[in-house]
């Protein structure tokens, strides 16, 4: 592990923090943009290079993986080691993975955390989705309050006891509210341990993009060029996982609406083609949304993902079901005020659809509103500004 001890030869007096597993690759964006201002930042992957989460990956700048379980764990072991002494912050993703060793990850106190924190180290966290700490029960009065609808009634996890219920989304807040000084909720819904507290961050932070890598300006490769006809319009729609995230009757997305939707635009004679993504490496994807004209992100949850981020990024309008509805006042978050996605659910996504078909000066209006919003709040280099005064505030 002599490679790893050459990354241990800094300052330990910089701002630090080791971004532990993968988020996405909005770690990887920020961990960049931080080292630009001077930290001494990581971000480190436990799972193997071909992984099933790799198409979400970016890159990272260790792995500590290895197939023989004895030698992962001495990685992993040498490394917490040497990160005690030399970061200031850990930070992680992955609910339920409140540990550097896998196998500690389920007990109420990991000893190495306990380690961790007793050097005078910080913890933070990143929610994954919307039962990170939040009850399914609170989850669906949220959206029943908006909507009149439970959004939980889309999911298929509602019933996998496995992946999502009370007991669990709850515990899992408790613990993360013992342990993390920060709790980033990228402006999730505030309810149950998700709620405004003073060491839980409201306003959209981590989950941040390179603004020149999804760029309006993006030049598409060859081999991801969609044939078009003259003044066809192409409406993007994606679903990581589609397989082991819908069934006939549960779609979190509302991918069948939009289906319908574009089959119902395109027999009324409206010169349309929907692309649909699923499975593809998220470093080809961006090609993709780059030539779509509409792209449309979620229709049921009430909040936006990925897919809009990326779209608002690159200058795309794009349709997007959002309820900002909380119970309290003080959950509210800015950013949803001034959001220029265009909202829409499953029973009204053909109009909206419809009325950016009709009007290229209202896609190009809405796209530009898309790409400031984007630079404002999801760029990396605005995030990493934003994190380094949060940092500086715990550790004051």
């Amino acid at each position: 592990m002599n490679f790893i001890k050459n990354l241990f030869n800094l300052n330990r007096k910089k701002r630090s923090v080791v971004f532990y597993r993968q988020s996405y690759y909005h770690f990887y964006y920020l961990a960049q943009a931080l080292r630009k201002r001077g930290w001494d930042a990581i971000v480190v992957n436990l799972e193997p290079p071909t992984g099933v989460n790799a198409n979400f990956y970016h890159g990272e700048d260790l792995n500590l993986y290895n197939e023989d379980p004895k030698i992962f764990r001495k990685n992993i072991k040498n490394f917490f080691n040497d990160a005690k002494h030399r970061f200031q912050l850990m930070h992680f993703a992955g609910d339920g993975y409140l540990s550097f060793f896998p196998e500690f990850a389920t007990h109420d106190t990991p000893p190495d955390i306990i380690k961790w924190k007793s050097k005078n180290n910080k913890i933070a966290y990143t929610v994954s989705g919307c039962n990170s700490g939040r009850s399914q029960t609170s989850i669906s009065k949220w959206s029943i309050a908006d909507s009149g609808l439970s959004v939980c009634d889309r999911c298929i996890w509602q019933l996998n006891e496995n992946v999502c219920n009370d007991k669990k989304n709850l515990a899992w807040g408790e613990k993360i509210h013992q342990y993390c000084d920060l709790i980033f909720s990228e402006a999730g819904p505030g309810l149950d341990y998700i709620a405004a507290q003073p060491n839980v961050i409201r306003e959209p932070l981590t989950m941040c993009l390179d603004s020149s890598y999804w760029s309006p300006e993006l030049v598409i490769p060859k081999e991801h060029r969609i044939s078009r006809s003259e003044n066809e319009v192409l409406i993007y729609h994606a679903m990581g996982n589609y397989n082991s995230r819908a069934s006939e009757s549960r779609n979190i997305k509302g991918t069948p609406f939009v289906f319908e939707a574009v089959e119902r635009l395109q027999r009324e004679g409206y010169n349309v083609k929907l692309i649909f993504i699923t499975d593809k490496p998220n470093k080809e994807v961006r090609f993709y949304q780059a030539q779509a004209d509409i792209i449309v992100d979620q229709l049921n949850y009430g909040r936006y993902g990925a897919n809009a981020r990326e779209g608002m990024m690159l200058g795309k309008p794009v349709i997007c079901y959002l309820n900002k509805f909380e119970f309290n006042e003080k959950d509210k978050v800015a950013c949803l005020d001034e959001c220029p996605l265009i909202s829409a659910t499953e029973h009204t996504v053909y109009e909206a659809l419809k009325k950016l078909i009709l009007d290229p000066t209202l896609r190009k209006v809405v796209g530009n509103k898309s790409r400031e919003y984007a630079l404002k709040w999801h760029s990396a280099t605005a995030c990493a500004e934003r994190y380094e005064k949060i940092y500086d505030k715990l550790f004051d």
